[in-house]
């Protein structure tokens, strides 16, 4: 990535950093806090709006 992208965490409006990620079978990008630690990224971001309409969400473990 050519430069460094910033946004305050919702959290505890800490510095956040746009970083890549690596998971089990995937790799993927989001913001991570540099003060408390907290996640997100667009899949995050979509399941906590699907909470707050009362929605359920499969998890990915339920879609095998």
């Amino acid at each position: 990535m050519d430069k460094l992208l910033f946004m305050k965490c919702l959290r505890c409006r800490g510095a956040m950093i746009y970083d890549k990620f690596y998971g089990p079978h995937e790799q993927f990008w989001g913001w991570k806090c540099l003060i408390c630690g907290e996640i997100v990224d667009p899949v995050i971001l979509e399941n906590r709006q699907l909470m707050r309409a009362g929605q359920v969400i499969n998890s990915r473990r339920a879609r095998r």
